[in-house]
């Protein structure tokens, strides 16, 4: 597989922020809630939350020429994997769903402050490209 792209995707800082925000903004919402099992629930709801917070791994991601991607999160190696339907790829958020062969879906999410400006712009293009070439793909069948 020859790499036409490879990026180093690190934990979006930005994204951690605003996931600790609205958390603590749950749980302090407790104290407007009448009675004592409403505000408990915004507690334990502000906790669950916290503890699903974002992915915290650096990850690689390697894009071929022909479209075909490779996942390598730290310590682990990087399997095959195609950019499915539903993956949003707007200027500010690339939120890639990565589908397998064994059929399992991850889903990538990547902000500017997660990658340098140079590699934003090389990986939304590619991932473009690829979106645009399924398009082709589709329309001709």
């Amino acid at each position: 597989m020859s790499i036409a792209v490879s990026v180093i995707v690190r934990p979006s800082s930005g994204l951690r922020l605003v996931h600790a925000g609205l958390c603590c903004c749950v749980m302090v919402s407790a104290a407007a809630c009448p009675g004592w099992c409403a505000p408990l629930l915004c507690v334990l709801a502000g906790l669950l939350g916290w503890r699903g917070r974002p992915h915290r791994n650096v990850c690689q991601l390697d894009i071929s020429g022909v479209g075909q991607l490779r996942l390598a999160v730290y310590r682990e190696h990087g399997a095959a994997l195609r950019l499915l339907q539903g993956s949003t790829i707007w200027p500010g958020l690339l939120l890639l769903r990565l589908g397998g062969d064994g059929g399992r879906v991850q889903v990538l999410i990547v902000l500017p402050d997660s990658v340098m400006p140079a590699d934003w712009r090389a990986l939304s293009l590619a991932c473009r490209a690829i979106t645009a070439r399924a398009e082709i793909k589709t329309r001709t069948l």
